[in-house]
């Protein structure tokens, strides 16, 4: 019966491609565009063509990175769609409220500031700039147009080398996705007029072929993963965002339960974070964990793989404790083996969290690893964060096949 009903949504699907002229644009219902994982260094990217002469790179997704676009301004200006801001200019005062341009000069410089990365405490001195950006779009929450909806953004870049040394040599650059006017999200949503909501589907495979990836949302739903045949934000569970002047995604984990028992954890905010491979815990916290899920599980222990501290024989995923975040207002984020267990080799898995020490920023971060195959969604307006728990559970994924072609 559900094959007879998947068989008839993608017929109608093909039907209503086959039926539409190569001219007719549908109205966009959200930006969908593919999140790459990279297998050496276990982060995401976002696939960009940035410009109308450039090829397209990959920017590690910074999620709550204030830049919406870092990356070098000699690679930048090389775009024939390259437009400069100047100082004291509309979109300079909108971009940057305070600014103040220098006197005494013959030539209006170009418009600067300062802006916040995740990847070093001091701000990045970055330019903005303006220049074009194609993101792939849905009609229908279910696959993707062929074609890039090319949009002209204000986006920045830097001349400071030393911005560039944490990242990666495999990415181009970063995206920051922080909650504020200048992202791309925060951009397309007011030209759009979309819903003002981000999504991420973190995919759990490698490589860059359709079926591999992972999806980035930007506006509403529905949301669709097939085979399963519902809209997935009908199974999200939601807490609040907890606000902060520098537009971090944090919420209020109020404990952690490992197959009904709970953990003890110290106070203080959870950080989201897509460049932590894994989710890192204070040292307490960390401890009372491990202890709990080795007591809870039902598997032979293997040596430690650093950098965790608990391995065990794998047995296929049978006898393992489920790990629950309960967030403020009672919702949990529900982590089941494929989220908790990391393969290290063919013989062995290991509790994929990591000891982050005595004093970290924040008492847990929440890494990719915990995030993949499930579906969050960050309500920029109302200030909410939804989560499906793991789609593999509903027999699906984050890498499912988008169908791109209209």
């Amino acid at each position: 019966m559900a094959h007879s009903v998947i068989f008839l949504l993608l017929s109608l699907i093909l039907l209503y491609r086959a039926s539409t002229s190569q001219s007719y644009q549908p109205k966009v219902q959200a930006f969908l565009h593919p999140i790459y994982k990279d297998k050496t260094t276990n982060l995401y990217s976002l696939p960009l063509t940035i410009g109308s002469n450039l090829r397209s790179r990959n920017f590690l997704i910074d999620l709550n990175g204030a830049a919406p676009l870092l990356q070098n301004c000699a690679a930048s200006t090389k775009s024939t769609s390259y437009h400069s801001i100047r100082c004291g200019s509309t979109r300079c005062k909108f971009a940057n409220p305070n600014s103040s341009c220098p006197k005494n000069t013959t030539s209006m410089p170009m418009c600067r500031k300062y802006v916040s990365t995740s990847f070093s405490d001091r701000p990045v001195n970055a330019r903005l700039l303006r220049d074009t950006v194609g993101l792939l779009y849905t009609p229908n929450g279910v696959y993707s147009m062929d074609s890039e909806k090319i949009s002209t953004l204000t986006l920045t870049c830097t001349d400071d080398a030393t911005a560039f040394k944490p990242i990666p040599k495999a990415f181009g650059g970063s995206i920051g996705l922080a909650n504020n006017h200048l992202s791309v999200p925060s951009q397309l949503i007011s030209m759009y007029k979309l819903p003002p909501k981000m999504s991420i589907c973190l995919p759990s495979t490698e490589g860059m072929k359709s079926y591999y990836n992972g999806d980035f949302w930007i506006g509403g739903g529905p949301f669709f993963y097939l085979p399963y045949l519902k809209d997935v934000s009908k199974i999200f569970a939601s807490t609040p965002l907890i606000g902060n002047n520098k537009s971090e995604y944090l919420i209020d984990v109020k404990s952690i339960q490992v197959s009904g028992k709970t953990v003890p954890i110290l106070p203080g905010p959870t950080k989201i974070c897509t460049l932590a491979p894994y989710t890192v815990l204070q040292s307490s916290i960390y401890k009372a964990l491990v202890t709990a899920f080795v007591g809870s599980v039902n598997m032979a222990k293997a040596p430690t793989v650093k950098p965790f501290s608990a391995c065990f024989q794998s047995n296929g995923g049978r006898g393992v404790p489920v790990i629950d975040l309960v967030m403020s207002g009672g919702a949990k984020w529900r982590i089941h083996g494929s989220n908790s267990l990391v393969k290290v080799n063919k013989d062995v898995v290991c509790l994929g969290f990591v000891d982050g020490g005595v004093n970290p920023k924040n008492p847990i971060l929440i890494g990719g690893f915990q995030m993949e195959d499930n579906l969050v969604q960050f309500d920029l307006k109302a200030s909410k964060f939804s989560f499906s728990s793991s789609l593999l559970l509903y027999n699906t994924s984050c890498s499912v096949s988008r169908m791109f072609g209209m």
